[in-house]
């Protein structure tokens, strides 16, 4: 593996199975229909708890990838990220419910902390000739995980034990197979002195880092291509588009449960093809792909539901599902080709900050369309068609060329 140690690999990829049993179980998925279907919240309420979450998080973000440029390195803060995050998930539903949505916005805000450094850390375990099929391999990984974590909890479910049960066993999968990342992984150092950035530096770091990426051809225009198409896709998975399969198709839970597992399988696939493409073709294309399959993706669930051809829905969901898998593995490496690796950290700040801020408006702007104008869902997914096609256009103009 061009001097990687297998066991730092798949350490790592091991790390991506455990959070993404984490982001498809409890935003994914039964958090955000317990806290609609059973408790009684609105989408919108979803959404402004999302968005809180993600408000810090975009904050925090840059300064979390510039601590981890310096010489103490990005493994300390994944672990004090992590611990967060499981905590505050295996709480989930222990208390009532405006403490479980808090626990829920401070797991939010742990674990895609987390990412930002995580993210980063994909330099450590490849090189440039083969970052594409690496990154594909974590996306594949981290879908299993999906495949883990809805395999346990339906296992609960059918066993009758509660949402906080699947919550709590969701929390004790992420510490076991997160672990081998904190002793395994051998990270590649790039800074000589250990970083002093402190945290109420946060908001004017986003500003500096915001400049600093005009200097690299082609980066600032990617994440403002980034940030609208993740706008789209992070408002589907942040809960919404298991709320949409009930509230909107009609599916009972255990049918919406099989086929978002169905679409987790195909994602396995997709992350490992986008990747491995990516390394021959360019991240550039394979996200361009990616973008005109996710638009025709939400295109065919609309056509489904307003003319009744449910069956549509599960086309919908392969497609999905593939793209799902193939959009994340390619994204990240483009982002390491367009940033130097001594800045990385800093940069993968910037790409959450992007990301985060897309599902602060993301979630919001599903809220606005469904509740307050009370247009309807299919008018919502229309609008995230509409961000797809604007983020195309953008990433169309961006060069994959890496950046020295």
């Amino acid at each position: 593996m061009n001097k990687v140690k297998k066991r730092s690999l798949y350490s790592w990829l091991f790390f991506d199975l455990a959070n993404t049993v984490y982001a498809f179980v409890i935003p994914g998925l039964y958090f955000s229909v317990w806290l609609v279907s059973e408790q009684g919240w609105t989408d919108q309420a979803l959404g402004f708890a999302t968005s809180g979450a993600m408000v810090v998080v975009a904050i925090l973000g840059p300064w979390v990838g510039a601590r981890s440029d310096g010489s103490q390195g990005k493994k300390p803060l994944l672990l004090v990220t992590t611990l967060i995050c499981i905590t505050a998930t295996f709480l989930l539903g222990t208390f009532n419910v405006s403490v479980s949505v808090l626990l829920f916005v401070i797991s939010l805000i742990g674990f895609n902390l987390g990412s930002v450094v995580y993210d980063a850390l994909l330099v450590s375990v490849s090189s440039p000739e083969n970052r594409g099929k690496i990154s594909g391999l974590g996306v594949s990984f981290g879908y299993i995980g999906s495949l883990l974590g809805f395999a346990v909890a339906t296992i609960l479910q059918n066993f009758g034990y509660s949402y906080i049960e699947i919550f709590r066993s969701v929390a004790i999968m992420f510490l076991i197979f997160s672990l081998p990342a904190f002793i395994f992984i051998e990270e590649k150092k790039v800074g000589e002195k250990k970083s002093t950035i402190k945290i109420t530096e946060s908001i004017s770091l986003v500003i500096q880092s915001w400049k600093h990426s005009r200097k690299y051809p082609g980066l600032t225009r990617f994440l403002i291509g980034r940030f609208f198409y993740a706008d789209a896709i992070n408002t589907l998975i942040s809960g919404l588009l298991a709320v949409y399969l009930v509230e909107e198709v009609g599916l009972t839970p255990t049918d919406s449960q099989n086929l978002l597992g169905l679409a987790i399988i195909i994602s396995i696939i997709g992350g490992y093809v986008f990747g491995k493409a990516a390394d021959r073709y360019g991240p550039r294309k394979l996200t361009l792909v990616s973008l005109i399959c996710w638009m025709l993706s939400l295109s065919i669930a609309i056509i489904a539901t307003e003319f009744n051809q449910l069956w549509l829905i599960y086309v919908t969901g392969v497609l999905g599902g593939f793209n799902i898998g193939g959009i994340f593995a390619v994204d990240r490496v483009f982002m390491t080709r367009l940033s130097p690796e001594q800045h990385l950290g800093e940069f993968y700040g910037l790409y959450s900050t992007v990301g985060r801020f897309a599902t602060i408006l993301g979630p919001l702007l599903w809220g606005l369309v469904v509740n307050t104008l009370g247009y309807g869902r299919n008018a919502a997914m229309g609008v995230l068609i509409v961000l797809l096609a604007i983020s195309f256009y953008i990433i169309k103009g961006v060069s994959d060329k890496q950046t020295v």
